[in-house]
């Protein structure tokens, strides 16, 4: 198994697709069966309150598949009043994938930082290639965003995914795995929250009935004073596998939703991968 990595500073703009590497595709490999990405945020040392909401795609004709592939990471938020210190551990997320490529063709690798740009730091990619067989019709992911609703117990829509439909007999046929993502901007103000989001999927592109309810990453932050403090959100991305059929080239409604209470800010981010 053969990998490589690819590093860039984070997007200064938010909401902007943004360059981070192209990957050339060695000689002896058949296909990308894993990738990792990661950011490491550097906050500085003033009051500061940012969420951190990055999503990835692969994009080019290295790739023997439709793309692009999106994927989103690990989210997570800080806020600080004047002072204060905390740290994010483990911002990586990690996707198996069986994507055939073509020795000698090029793949981009590109961020985006929805709704807020990280003050500073590095995204990295890892990519894990092999020369085994193809196994899977298709790896196609795809990822949606949207700022958090400021309404607790309401339903609010985060946006509507029409699956990809390449050609016959490369479809997608189900989700095999759901990431459900939030990162807090709690402000600079003193504040005491839980945070339990929860998110809906329907619509015609699902191809069985019942519900389709999931949780996301619940947590909660501790009241810091209004002088000094600081807080951090971690671990915003919850991956949850699944089995549901769908129809290729129907659509899906997305929607979340936030227990009781809501953040005074948030990003909310959803990452559907097929198979």
């Amino acid at each position: 198994m053969q990998s490589e990595t690819g590093n860039a500073a984070v997007p200064t703009s938010a909401d902007v697709w943004t360059a981070v590497t192209t990957f050339t595709v060695p000689a002896g490999v058949t296909n990308l069966t894993k990738m990792r990405f990661s950011v490491a945020p550097d906050w500085g040392t003033s009051a500061i309150s940012v969420r951190v909401a990055p999503m990835f795609r692969l994009v080019g004709s290295g790739l023997l598949e439709q793309s692009p592939h999106e994927y989103i990471g690990q989210w997570a938020g800080i806020a600080m009043v004047t002072s204060g210190g905390v740290e994010h551990d483990n911002l990586v997320a990690e996707y198996d994938v069986d994507i055939p490529v073509q020795t000698g063709g090029t793949f981009d690798v590109q961020c985006l930082c929805s709704t807020e740009a990280i003050t500073a730091g590095t995204v990295t990619v890892n990519v894990f290639y092999d020369n085994n067989p193809t196994v899977q019709k298709n790896s196609m992911s795809q990822v949606s965003y949207l700022a958090g609703t400021t309404t607790a117990d309401a339903w609010t829509t985060v946006t509507t995914i029409t699956i990809p439909s390449p050609a016959e007999g490369s479809k997608p046929t189900k989700i095999r795995r759901i990431g459900l993502a939030v990162a807090c901007d709690q402000g600079t103000t003193a504040v005491a929250l839980r945070l339990s989001p929860q998110f809906r999927l329907t619509g015609a592109g699902l191809a069985e009935g019942g519900n389709h309810v999931y949780s996301g990453a619940y947590g909660g932050s501790a009241e810091f004073a209004a002088a000094a403090g600081a807080i951090a959100q971690n671990n915003g991305t919850a991956w949850i596998a699944v089995d549901v059929p769908i129809n290729a080239g129907g659509q899906i409604l997305v929607e979340h939703l936030f227990v009781t209470e809501t953040p005074t800010a948030s990003s909310v981010g959803v990452c559907l991968v097929y198979e």
